[in-house]
């Protein structure tokens, strides 16, 4: 039997799909025109970070992916930090008008909806705040 290595200290991997903690959606998008959100990582452990956001778009369903890379600590590192949230920005392509499906590229399993209308009045993007007030994803 095989076991497997833990990774050697001071290396990296690539970790795309991390735990989302929340997120800015608006309700409704403006139709032809990017739309900009933003994401914040679940508290990450030590030698985690969030770097990017990556999306896709296959027919009625946007998919928003927090990737970055975990790294394993050299030995006898301290984390500064107990608990980091990261934000990254969500860059999405012009949408038609219609009713898209947002899923998180996480193991959450979480959906939400976005509405992209023709109304020059729909948002063209959103960001959290630093208070509690933004809520978490909704499951669906």
């Amino acid at each position: 039997i095989a076991w497997a290595q833990p990774p050697a200290p001071g290396t990296c991997t690539e970790w795309n799909g991390q735990p989302v903690e929340r997120s800015c959606l608006p309700r409704t998008a403006m139709s032809h025109a990017p739309l900009v959100l933003e994401i914040e990582e679940r508290c990450g452990r030590c030698g985690t970070s969030a770097d990017r956001c990556t999306v896709t778009v296959e027919g009625r369903v946007v998919n928003l992916s927090l990737d970055g890379k975990t790294c394993e600590p050299v030995a006898g590192a301290v984390c500064e930090e107990a608990c980091v949230k990261r934000r990254v920005r969500c860059e999405v392509p012009a949408l038609e008008v219609g009713r898209y499906l947002v899923r998180y590229g996480d193991a959450s399993g979480r959906v939400d909806s976005l509405d992209v209308v023709p109304s020059r009045e729909a948002a063209s993007g959103c960001a959290l705040d630093d208070g509690s007030s933004s809520a978490p994803p909704s499951g669906g």
